[in-house]
């Protein structure tokens, strides 16, 4: 039998300035598609990275936990049945072991987008909130990097990250994941209605196994056409960014 990968608890701080933040994910977040963004909509986000620089403190947090596939929708961690459903437990199908992750842009963030919305400009609350969208992808793009390198010398390779509210998976199941973390990991708690404060936030299972392989993100694979996250497929991501 294979030993389970030793049970860790680590929390990384992000530098801000490492962060990869094109401007043009930023502003497919504000729904620009492949259109070339108004001029002054690109100054005023260079302007707000600039902002961003001297307040954000994005981090990243996670926890090995033992687990299995039971059947074809089911996941145990640390014997806690989920509910992910077949596209994600087929996503996850080879791992012996798992991270459960989270990612936040940080209370600095959100303090700082509180800011832009008192000041009733509208459109820069709408670059706020895509800038912390984008923050916190690149956080778990970083997170992911790092532990592909933690298992890569035990032979193993993680899985892409899967979320609670992702594929039709209920986010509810968030108390579960969250029930298995230490309170206020990376300064994140959850309400009683599932949102996550601060509120540019993602909470992820990461399989990790020696045979695993990386499948391609649900809108790759997911034929539910009328999914309202639903993006191109080059572009989709498995982990759904909550909004305000």
């Amino acid at each position: 039998m294979i030993p389970h990968f030793p049970d860790m608890l680590q929390t990384r701080s992000v530098p801000f300035a490492s962060l990869s933040l094109p401007d043009a994910e930023v502003c497919r977040y504000m729904g620009y598609g492949e259109h070339e963004p108004d001029p002054r909509i690109l100054s005023m986000l260079t302007e707000m990275k600039r902002e961003l620089a001297a307040v954000c403190r994005p981090e990243f947090g996670f926890k090995t936990a033992t687990g299995t596939i039971d059947g074809g929708q089911t996941l145990l961690l640390e014997e806690r049945p989920m509910h992910p459903g077949r596209i994600i437990v087929h996503c996850l199908r080879g791992s012996e072991s798992f991270f459960l992750l989270v990612a936040t842009a940080g209370h600095a963030y959100d303090s700082w987008r509180h800011g832009v919305e008192h000041s009733g400009d509208m459109v820069r609350l709408l670059v706020a909130d895509s800038l912390g969208s984008a923050i916190v992808e690149a956080v778990v793009a970083r997170a992911l990097e790092e532990l592909e390198a933690l298992v890569s010398p035990r032979g193993m390779h993680v899985s892409n990250s899967y979320s609670p509210g992702y594929c039709g998976w209920d986010v509810a199941e968030q108390k579960i994941l969250f029930g298995m973390l230490p309170p206020r990991f990376c300064g994140i708690s959850l309400t009683e209605s599932c949102l996550m404060v601060p509120v540019k936030s993602v909470s992820c299972v990461v399989g990790m196994g020696r045979k695993l392989k990386k499948q391609p993100y649900g809108c790759a694979i997911c034929r539910k056409k009328d999914c309202y996250k639903r993006r191109d497929a080059n572009h989709a991501r498995s982990t759904p960014i909550q909004t305000p």
